[in-house]
């Protein structure tokens, strides 16, 4: 999923295109691995699956993590408040301003975030993410990055793909800049927004694709039951995300028997590869920056 582009005053390092990655001969199989480790991440824990994988709660996870790592003590204008989560959350339409709050305020009631006074001044409340909400934020990672591994292990994306919390802080905070590029990604793939919009709608799509293996056309038998007891939502609620999704032309339903058409794999693939190739371009990026402030302090 994507982390973030903007117009920047620096070189942005090398990266893989996401027209490189659509014709790599080993997408393929990267795009199945990446929607394994997705699934997996979230095998049997409904209550993770209701807090992020939806793309407004979604979106908001992550930033409060890349707003922490970018914050600067001595610049009250980066500092990680509910105002300036909000204001970031405006550039991706996702979200009202009382959602947001309440999507805060759920994350602190479960333990994922903190609500803080300012040490610099007492009237201002910081959002500090907890050890449980970097781990998980770790983990999802992970599961991003396992496609770029896949097909490009050398040199590789050790900084994630270890876990290295160094890292993890330095990859969010060079993210911060990038919001608006992962907001062009979603708002450009409107196919994959009508499943990002709803409870569990990516699992549904990533289920659909993990039975189908391979973009050949075929229907496969979904079990809304199974499915929905999986992820944590309702037999009914599955059924109409199929049958959106059939309105709009994206899939073919005859009951149990499902098939993605070639206008949503086309759209899956795009939205993944756009997302790896921002992905690997922040990795990049991180990755300089460390090498430069270590040569700066040697």
């Amino acid at each position: 999923m994507p982390e973030g582009g903007a117009d920047h005053a620096f070189a942005l390092p090398g990266h893989h295109a996401s027209e490189e990655i659509l014709a790599h001969s080993r997408f393929g199989i990267a795009r199945q691995r990446f929607v394994d480790a997705v699934l997996a991440l979230y095998e049997g824990d409904a209550f993770l699956i209701r807090l992020t994988v939806e793309a407004a709660r979604q979106v908001v996870f992550g930033m409060i993590v890349r707003l922490d790592a970018g914050s600067d003590p001595d610049d009250p204008v980066t500092w990680p408040t509910l105002g300036l989560l909000k204001r970031q959350m405006a550039q991706f339409g996702l979200s009202s301003p009382r959602r947001i709050e309440s999507l805060a305020a759920l994350l602190v009631h479960n333990g994922f975030l903190e609500s803080v006074p300012s040490q610099r001044d007492r009237r201002q409340r910081m959002l500090r993410p907890t050890a449980k909400m970097l781990s998980a934020d770790r983990d999802w990672l992970v599961a991003n990055y396992l496609p770029l591994q896949v097909m490009f292990p050398d040199p590789g994306y050790d900084g994630v793909m270890q876990r290295d919390p160094a890292f993890h802080r330095a990859l969010c905070r060079v993210a911060m800049s990038f919001f608006g590029h992962g907001a062009q990604i979603l708002g450009g793939n409107p196919d994959i927004m009508l499943f990002l919009q709803r409870d569990a709608g990516t699992l549904v799509l990533f289920r659909l694709a993990q039975l189908s293996g391979v973009p050949d056309g075929r229907d496969v038998e979904l079990d809304y039951k199974q499915t929905a007891a999986r992820f944590g939502v309702s037999r009914t609620h599955v059924q109409k995300i199929v049958q959106d999704a059939a309105a709009a032309g994206l899939v073919t339903a005859h009951g149990r028997l499902v098939g993605l058409t070639p206008r949503l794999w086309r759209a899956l693939d795009r939205f993944i590869a756009e997302s790896m190739s921002g992905n690997d371009m922040l990795f990049n990026l991180a990755r300089r920056q460390r090498e430069m402030s270590a040569r700066a302090t040697a």
